[in-house]
């Protein structure tokens, strides 16, 4: 089962993330892969030597991941990887599955013509990508129609929450998916979708929680 994952690259303008979080989730990443363990010293300069950036920005980084969790930094030590364990992604999932759940009901009485319309253009690009098979390509426009439903949601607190977290599932996505975990997600996401388009919402939520955890946790 081979994965794709393609080259990191600094960009300013990058799925419209800063280059301390695209920084983040580069660092995410090699803790994901085992690249960094728990306890390793995450060394700034290092980081940006490999990235080709300053310092800076790695350590708005590492306080990014600081927030979240990710890494501590401890006197004399510096910054250290903490663990991040099956267990956590489990959180991090369910906590996920209720803010989705939540965005969906409050788009109920908001749903138009037009942004039914828009939903399932993003539902197409998912089909196409699924049909390539472009893996990668397949998750950032499964992500796009999840921020549609959001911004259809029209909640600010709710969205402030939904992207300070959905980015270190992004990323676990990235390294953990395989195509088979394409085939076996992107039935479900149609069957989501057909629901808010028929607007049987409350069907719409009973499928995100094997949506996610049956793709994320397995």
């Amino acid at each position: 089962m081979s994965r794709y994952i393609s080259p990191f690259k600094l960009n300013e303008n990058q799925f419209g993330e800063s280059l301390p979080e695209q920084i983040a989730k580069h660092i995410l990443e090699k803790i994901m892969k085992d690249e960094l363990k728990p306890g390793d010293k995450i060394v700034e300069e290092h980081i940006a030597q490999e990235l080709k950036t300053s310092r800076a920005p790695v350590r708005e980084a590492l306080y990014l991941l600081q927030i979240d969790n990710i890494v501590e930094r401890v006197p004399r030590k510096g910054t250290l990887v903490k663990s991040f364990t099956k267990y956590e992604i489990k959180e991090y999932t369910e906590v996920m599955i209720g803010l989705i759940q939540m965005a969906l009901e409050l788009s109920k009485e908001r749903w138009t013509p037009d942004s039914l319309l828009a939903l399932d253009e993003k539902l197409k690009k998912m089909s196409n990508m699924f049909n390539a098979g472009e893996l990668l390509a397949y998750q950032e426009s499964s992500s796009a129609l999840t921020n549609y439903i959001f911004e259809i949601a029209n909640n600010k607190a709710l969205s402030k929450f939904y992207y300070e977290s959905v980015y270190i599932l992004n990323v676990f996505a990235k390294i953990k998916w395989t195509t088979e975990t394409m085939i076996h997600f992107h039935p479900k996401m149609e069957e989501t979708v057909n629901f808010i388009k028929s607007n049987k919402i409350d069907q719409a939520k009973a499928i995100i929680p094997c949506l996610l955890l049956d793709t994320l946790t397995e």
